[in-house]
């Protein structure tokens, strides 16, 4: 696969340069998906589009995790102030070790972010920034599977783990592999609206871009967990309860403090998010299913039909209508 050739300078100033970065034992989809979200939308517009780059450190064929080769330009062959957004791709540990400790891609990318509108990462490239002092006191995301390695990792970080992507100020980091697609749609929808975001997803038979806040994986929050499965079975059954603190330490036979302590470090959420994460969840599943918001709350357990909202706002950026509006098969 090779990149799009940077810009010759004979297209419109207002177009984007994206470099994304790469290096041995990258993972495929994590170039190939972004690099085609911008291809595609500046296919689709008769200028101001974007311009791709694929970089490595020292330039050439980059060989993936799959095996396939992917051409790059060296970091010395472009300058990093000459693109508004970097996106660091991620791949296996072994690879992504090595990138960490490359200092020819450490010094591109950090000198890149003083400059850029932009940095990202996508799956674990998000440890890259990490090392690199690039998310300190950011909050950011990563593979579901790696979000709690990252959170121990690096405290000063507020990792949500179960979120698509998240957005912190010019720091954007998305979740797992295909994740990265939704991560550059929402950028195309920031730099050209959402009609044009709309179209690359069509392209990309995308029914509809995922939202940050949505959660990386079907299963839903805390499948995975051993220590709490029980309990967290129980809270799924029983949404309209209080859910308070002190009624699920006493289920899962701790003290409060010590519940508290133990349920984020293994789930890597509080209690009191974990529970809002499920109420969300059973409320976008019954709004998508066309139910009313009214009834929705009610069912999952939140307050009041403003409470629901309140929390639709606040995670979403939507209100229940406009989520089921886009979400339902019904309709509004």
């Amino acid at each position: 696969m090779s990149p799009p050739k940077p810009d010759d300078g004979r297209r419109a100033a207002a177009t984007r340069r994206i470099a994304i970065v790469a290096f041995p034992g990258v993972q495929l989809l994590d170039l190939a998906g972004p690099v085609d979200v911008f291809s595609i939308a500046d296919s689709l517009t008769a200028s101001g589009g974007y311009s791709t780059t694929v970089v490595s450190s020292r330039g050439g064929e980059v060989r993936t995790s799959s095996g396939i080769g992917v051409a790059t330009s060296s970091c010395a062959e472009v300058p990093p102030d000459a693109f508004d957004t970097i996106v660091v791709a991620g791949g296996s540990r072994d690879g992504l070790v090595a990138a960490l400790d490359d200092a020819t891609l450490r010094r591109w990318v950090t000198r890149g972010a003083r400059t850029a509108n932009r940095i990202a990462s996508v799956c674990s490239g998000a440890f890259a920034l990490a090392y690199w002092r690039l998310l300190e006191g950011r909050a950011a995301t990563t593979h579901w599977s790696a979000a709690a390695t990252l959170r121990r990792h690096f405290p000063s970080i507020d990792v949500a783990p179960n979120a698509l992507f998240v957005q912190d100020g010019d720091r954007w980091t998305s979740g797992g592999v295909t994740s990265g697609i939704d991560m550059c749609l929402a950028m195309v929808e920031r730099d050209h609206g959402r009609w044009l975001a709309l179209r690359v997803s069509r392209q990309l038979v995308m029914s509809m871009r995922r939202l940050g806040d949505q959660a990386q994986f079907d299963e839903g929050p805390g499948t995975d967990s051993e220590r709490y499965a029980d309990l967290i079975d129980w809270m799924r059954a029983h949404l309209r309860r209080p859910l308070d603190v002190a009624m699920l330490a006493e289920r899962a036979h701790q003290s409060q403090r010590t519940f508290c302590r133990r349920f984020a470090a293994e789930i890597g959420e509080t209690p009191a998010r974990f529970v809002e994460s499920l109420r969300l969840r059973a409320a976008c599943a019954r709004l998508e299913g066309g139910a009313g918001a009214k009834a929705t709350a009610r069912a999952a357990g939140f307050a009041s039909e403003a409470h629901l909202a309140r929390v639709f706002r606040r995670r979403l950026g939507l209100t229940p209508a406009e989520y089921r509006r886009l979400h339902s098969a019904r309709g509004p």
